[in-house]
């Protein structure tokens, strides 16, 4: 009988201590950012036993190597070619337990379930989670042209993902089934161009909200349109307009005026010359074209 409780506790003991041994990774999706460094979170026990030399570390996901640790040092030799010089451990902070990978650089194609395994000479264990790429979207462009009986808007905005969620509003009413919207995705990036467009008739003074949600990073993009119609004031535009046309007239006509002016100086040079010739005078003989001009002297032809 004493026996038996020995072997039921020593049994209880081992149980005990392959338990004590747990590591920790996030229990939720982690979410990283396009192009920038993501964190992947794993911790495990250490004591006053633990050992580095006996410590290995593997990053997978799905069977493909993503990093790994032993011998003191990273063994990369498996490495998944996808990762080569995209992943560091925190090799100053293994001995508080942090088996933490750093991946540079992500892009959509890092999306995926990853494994931490750890095996220390304290015990071992491996736990999984999902990790997603998202990108913020780019600041909203309007484009606008006038249609004969309306207006024509255009939103667009590039760079994000994944598809948002867009709406738009006039004056707080939801008008979002009386748009169009095309998404586009880049051959090479996978990120989306989201484009947006409204067709307006008989507009008035109004306001047009525009509102991008990018669930997985929180982002909101609002922004507000303001219309104006005012017939009197297009008027008055158009009035001011013609009036900036008939200014150049005048000037237009003091060009002609100057032209003129250099025209008729240069013919009376001309026949000035041709008299002299005439008269049996040489040039040298008169005084020059500067001083006929500037002079006292005056000639009426």
């Amino acid at each position: 009988m004493n026996l038996k409780v020995f072997c039921l506790s020593l049994l209880l003991f081992e149980a005990s201590c392959l338990t004590e041994f747990e590591i920790t990774v996030p229990r939720d999706t982690v979410t990283g950012f396009y192009s920038e460094v993501l964190i992947l979170p794993c911790m495990f026990p250490v004591d006053s036993l633990w050992d580095l030399k006996s410590t290995v570390i593997t990053w997978q996901r799905g069977l493909d190597v993503v990093h790994s640790f032993y011998y003191s040092q990273d063994q990369l030799d498996r490495q998944n070619q996808r990762y080569v010089n995209r992943t560091s451990l925190f090799s100053q902070e293994m001995a508080r337990g942090n088996a933490s990978l750093r991946l540079d650089k992500v892009t959509l194609q890092d999306t995926g379930v990853y494994t931490c395994s750890v095996s220390t000479n304290t015990g071992s264990q491996k736990k999984s989670f999902g990790v997603n790429i998202a990108a913020f979207y780019s600041e909203p462009r309007l484009q606008f042209s006038m249609l004969t009986d309306g207006l024509n808007l255009l939103v667009t905005s590039d760079g994000g993902y994944p598809s948002p969620t867009l709406q738009w509003l006039m004056e707080n009413s939801d008008i979002t089934n009386q748009t169009q919207t095309h998404l586009m995705q880049d051959t090479q990036t996978g990120l989306y161009v989201v484009s947006s467009w409204i067709s307006l008739t008989e507009v008035t003074n109004s306001s047009l909200t525009f509102i991008l949600h990018n669930k997985p990073l929180g982002q909101d993009i609002r922004r507000d349109i303001q219309l104006y119609s005012d017939k009197s004031e297009r008027q008055e535009g158009s009035a001011y307009r013609c009036h900036g046309c008939f200014i150049l007239i005048p000037v237009l006509l003091l060009l002609m005026m100057i032209m003129m002016t250099v025209l008729f100086v240069f013919i009376t040079k001309r026949r000035i010359k041709e008299q002299t010739k005439k008269n049996g005078f040489t040039e040298m003989g008169y005084p020059n074209e500067t001083q006929i001009l500037n002079g006292k002297s005056s000639i009426c032809l």
